[in-house]
């Protein structure tokens, strides 16, 4: 965009500042929010999610009674995660964040309303779930595919325990805490009796960056620890059944086909099509996968064409994706 009617974004976190993409995902002049800037100066105030830059933003929205913007990154983002790998999806929320639970969202209130979300989209949406199952695709795609020796020989079923990071907002916002890790492990022993339990820790805590809800479980008869990088789609595909508090790894799995049971309260549940352990009563609609994957990836993203680094859509972010992406067939 250009000329004098360009819209002007105050953000309250010097990493979106610094973003060189920010200007083209929110279509705005970006600037740096100090507390004298006056109403006529800014058309909106940006920052992240619920963490601090995104309260921020709510506070000083408020004082100068403009709208407030959460930012947080999209669900195909990227090769790597951090900085050194740029973002090439965005969602922009009007009203709080996807993974937060304790307050509506833009996302929550679109599956809400009487949208018809498949209208005019429907064999794009067929042919991007299409693209992102054929090639495994996922936020981040630099981890390898799951290696055959990962699994053990003899399964009669296999289901699929996923840990989080310890403190994850996403955790907290979405109704969970530590117990609710221990719950969900003992769940899925209990309801599976013939079945291995692989439970998978987070790429961060692979990484040992971060710790882990999981990090301490030990191996047994019946329970499989995966602590390397494997790439989420690869995993879901050789399980029969998932568990997990709020990951979007659940997610995933569902769009693969496969029984999914949360036990915290992720963007995805309650709308009838997960097995869900707790309930909010905000929502009250019954949604269809397809629909769930048309709202969050098409209606709530913004993408970025990673070539012309100009405004593009889910395809032009999944062609890079496939072209350049690192995951290749067994772990190192």
């Amino acid at each position: 965009m250009a000329g004098s009617d360009k819209r002007r974004i105050a953000v309250t976190s010097t990493g979106i500042l610094k973003s060189p993409l920010i200007e083209t995902f929110l279509g705005a002049t970006v600037c740096r929010a100090p507390l004298f800037l006056r109403p006529r100066n800014i058309d909106a105030v940006a920052g992240w999610g619920t963490k601090e830059s995104g309260r921020r933003a709510s506070e000083v929205a408020r004082k100068l009674g403009v709208p407030v913007l959460y930012l947080e990154d999209g669900f195909l983002r990227s090769i790597r995660p951090g900085k050194t790998s740029p973002g090439f999806s965005l969602v922009i929320d009007y009203e709080g964040i996807y993974y937060d639970s304790t307050r509506p969202s833009t996302l929550e209130s679109l599956l809400n309303s009487d949208s018809q979300l498949l209208v005019g989209i429907e064999g794009s949406v067929a042919r991007a779930k299409h693209l992102i199952l054929t090639h495994q695709l996922s936020k981040y795609n630099h981890a390898p595919r799951l290696a055959t020796r990962d699994l053990r020989e003899h399964d009669s079923q296999r289901v699929l325990v996923v840990d989080q990071t310890a403190g994850d907002n996403s955790v907290e916002t979405g109704g969970a805490n530590a117990h609710t890790f221990q719950r969900m492990l003992a769940a899925a022993l209990t309801e599976n009796p013939q079945a291995t339990i692989y439970v998978k820790t987070h790429p961060e805590v692979s990484a040992k960056t971060k710790r882990g809800y999981l990090t301490d479980i030990v191996e047994d008869e019946r329970t499989v620890v995966l602590r390397h990088p494997i790439n989420p789609m690869s995993l879901v595909a050789k399980m029969d059944r998932v568990y997990t508090v709020t990951s979007t790894m659940g997610f995933e799995a569902l769009l693969a086909g496969r029984q999914v049971s949360c036990f915290g309260i992720p963007w995805y549940a309650g709308w009838g099509v997960t097995d869900d352990r707790q309930s909010c009563n905000r929502r009250h609609r019954s949604r269809s996968i397809d629909e769930l994957f048309a709202a969050a990836y098409f209606h709530y993203t913004t993408y970025i064409d990673p070539r012309d680094q100009k405004r593009g859509d889910i395809f032009d972010v999944i062609s890079w994706l496939v072209e350049h992406s690192t995951t290749s067939d067994t772990h190192e």
